[in-house]
């Protein structure tokens, strides 16, 4: 899709509250777009719709359930209200846990909060808007958001890391359908690193009774002789969430399958030595 074929058109960002979401909702602006901001805390969303405006662009904020099929419908609704087209879904919104805990010691609902968002979330975007995209005589393209987690081997975060896995295998899927499908709808893969957000107190959303103080969650390091999990903010090399956004309209613009935050030698080791190993294996004889 072609620079110019975003400009005057709108784009939907979930998570558009703060951090990625955020830098991204301004890049399109600043592209000459107008954004509507969704994300489940509406005065977060709010902000940034006033800080597209003061960029010249029009945008408004809807409060929104990603894990909830009716509420992203709305959005879809809302969205096509204002602006009568949408040429971007950004599928970023998602949740994780803190502290690290290990899949034993994690709970059912924890599993099930974070497939909800993260994986569900992407789900639902998908089901409310690509019909009407596909409908449309003009190009428009899906960001779904991943992790670097999906990459590597991460002890204690078993939940997060299947979720974006999850995104992983349908945005390969998706992308392939509309293609097939002769649907003029790009798919990228967002993989960010760590980045300097407030992602890591998610659980703040979650009802009191479920967070993991509440409950006494054994944390991770019980099982590394005390040593703590350093992620996201906290981690080495975390970079600045506004970098982001021109990273993502650029794979737009590209079609790019995938973008990434951060060069990935040791992970880029890792997925070979997966590849390896599956290649090495015996395959099930076939059946005729």
């Amino acid at each position: 899709m072609r620079l110019e074929q975003l400009r005057g058109r709108a784009a939907v960002v979930t998570g558009g509250g703060g951090g990625l979401g955020r830098s991204i909702a301004l890049t399109f602006a600043r592209a000459g777009m107008d954004v509507v901001l969704a994300d489940v805390e509406l005065d977060a969303a709010e902000r940034v719709r006033d800080d597209v405006r003061a960029l010249g662009r029009e945008a408004i904020a809807v409060r929104t359930d990603v894990s909830r099929l009716t509420e992203v419908e709305a959005l879809a609704d809302a969205a096509y209200d204002a602006f009568g087209n949408v040429a971007v879904l950004v599928n970023n919104a998602g949740v994780t846990w803190r502290p690290y805990r290990a899949s034993w010691d994690a709970s059912v609902d924890d599993f099930e909060w974070i497939m909800a968002v993260n994986f569900w979330g992407a789900f639902h975007g998908h089901r409310a808007f690509v019909p009407r995209m596909g409908r449309s005589s003009l190009p428009s393209h899906i960001v779904n958001t991943s992790s670097i987690a999906a990459l590597k081997p991460t002890p204690g975060h078993a939940a997060y890391t299947a979720s974006k896995a999850a995104i992983d295998g349908f945005s390969l899927a998706t992308r392939a359908e509309y293609e097939t499908a002769g649907l003029d709808i790009g798919v990228t893969v967002l993989y960010p690193g760590p980045v300097s957000t407030g992602f890591a107190t998610s659980e703040r959303l979650r009802p009191a009774e479920d967070r993991a103080d509440a409950r006494g969650v054994v944390p991770w390091e019980t099982y590394t002789d005390g040593a703590p999990m350093r992620a996201g903010a906290e981690a080495p090399g975390a970079i600045d969430p506004d970098t982001v956004g021109p990273l993502v309209l650029d794979a737009i613009v590209q079609n790019h399958p995938y973008v990434l935050t951060h060069p990935l030698p040791d992970h880029v080791a890792v997925r070979t030595r997966q590849l390896t190993e599956l290649a090495a294996s015996r395959p099930a004889p076939m059946v005729e």
